[in-house]
C-alpha cells in the first residue's frame, strides 16, 4: 500500500531543499569572492614588501589555494544545482501522484 503525502508535506520538503540549495549557492559565491578580490588584494599588499625565494614559495602556495577555493566553489554550485533539480523532479512527481491518486 502506497502512502500519499499531503500537499503541505510535499511543499515543505521542496521549500527546505530549495533553501539548502540557495545556502550552498551563497557559500559558493562567498568562496569565489574570497578567492578572487579578497585574496588578490591581500596578495598584492604582501608582494610589495615580502620578496625572495621563500616569498616565491609562499605565493605559489597561495595561488594553489586560490585555485582550490575556486574548484570548491564550482563543486558547491554543481551540488546546489543538483539538489534543486532533484527536489524539483520529486516535487513534480509527488504533486502529480497526489492529483492522480488523491
Amino acid at each position: 500500500m502506497k502512502v500519499i503525502r499531503s500537499r503541505q508535506d510535499i511543499e515543505m520538503d521542496f521549500m527546505r531543499a530549495c533553501k539548502q540549495s540557495e545556502e550552498l549557492m551563497e557559500i559558493s559565491s562567498g568562496l569565489v569572492k574570497l578567492a578572487g578580490s579578497g585574496l588578490e588584494d591581500t596578495m598584492l599588499l604582501l608582494r610589495r614588501s615580502y620578496r625572495g625565494s621563500l616569498a616565491d614559495l609562499f605565493y605559489k602556495k597561495a595561488d594553489r589555494i586560490k585555485e582550490e577555493l575556486m574548484e570548491d566553489a564550482e563543486e558547491l554550485s554543481r551540488v546546489a544545482g543538483a539538489i534543486y533539480s532533484m527536489a524539483n523532479l520529486v516535487y513534480e512527481s509527488e504533486m502529480k501522484a497526489l492529483l492522480t491518486l488523491g
